[in-house]
């Protein structure tokens, strides 16, 4: 692919995380830049449907393209990948569903409730201005350093950590949908749909990051030992889980795998 091509990303999302380990894993070569959050929209603004990361942008000027979601990105890596079997949606209709249905769900149930069970955590923490700033320029650090406390207090609110029993709640769901990928896995096989690695076990891994935290994850996250106890006990369960296993097992042989 010879288009120039620049990932718009917020350092600490698992959803960036996600675009970005397709783009790596089909060899696709782009520019990413990283920015704090809310300062990110001064470079999302005018961009088309919302101002959130990922974007990605193929061409310049008149010739621009943007995909808007880590969904769009994963489908467009897809078309640099040549081989049926290294593909993260399967041709067979049946099993694209499977897939498709995995994804989905993950992006509208685990990703947000990871993110509100962390920050209701992590927000007013000392160590939330290195997460939200992580790999940023350094007029944004400056600038993040100086509005921190407005920063925390929007980011709180914006993911609704302020409603009643938030963090409850979200570990709630995060739990239910470990337990139906157990019930998927408990037959023996490696990965969410069968024998082969798609587009459901990366989501998964993905948007479980931040919680589970694996050697290879693509972002900055505190030592278990740096964050509440009450969350480290939590973050640890979950990692012994089978669902935090398979996680931490993607990562291990998927992460930096490069198909052509």
């Amino acid at each position: 692919m010879g288009t120039y091509m620049h990932l718009i990303s917020d350092g600490a999302s698992h959803y960036c995380e996600k675009a970005r380990w397709a783009l790596d894993r089909a060899a696709v070569v782009y520019r990413e830049s990283k920015h704090v959050v809310l300062l990110h929209m001064f470079f999302t603004r005018g961009l088309g449907a919302g101002t959130s990361c990922p974007k990605l942008v193929m061409g310049r000027h008149s010739e621009q393209v943007v995909l808007q979601e880590s969904p769009d990105i994963l489908r467009f890596a897809e078309k640099n990948i040549k081989r049926e079997e290294d593909r993260l949606y399967p041709s067979d209709p049946e099993m694209l569903r499977a897939v498709q249905a995995w994804e989905t769900k993950f992006g509208k149930k685990l990703g947000p409730h990871v993110r509100r069970w962390v920050y209701c955590y992590l927000i007013f923490d000392k160590c939330s201005y290195r997460m939200l700033t992580q790999g940023t320029p350094m007029w944004e650090r400056i600038v993040a350093w100086f509005f921190m406390p407005f920063l925390r207090r929007v980011v709180y609110g914006a993911l609704y950590c302020n409603k009643p029993d938030a963090k409850e709640n979200s570990l709630k769901v995060i739990q239910e949908l470990y337990q139906e990928v157990e019930e998927a896995l408990s037959d023996g096989r490696p990965y969410l749909c069968g024998n082969r690695f798609t587009a459901a076990d990366l989501t998964f891994a993905a948007l479980s990051g931040p919680i589970i935290c694996p050697p290879k994850y693509g972002a900055w996250t505190p030592a278990f030992e740096e964050v509440p106890a009450e969350m480290a006990q939590i973050q640890l369960a979950l990692r012994k889980s089978p669902a935090g296993q398979h996680v931490i097992n993607v990562y291990e042989k998927q992460r930096f795998v490069v198909v052509e």
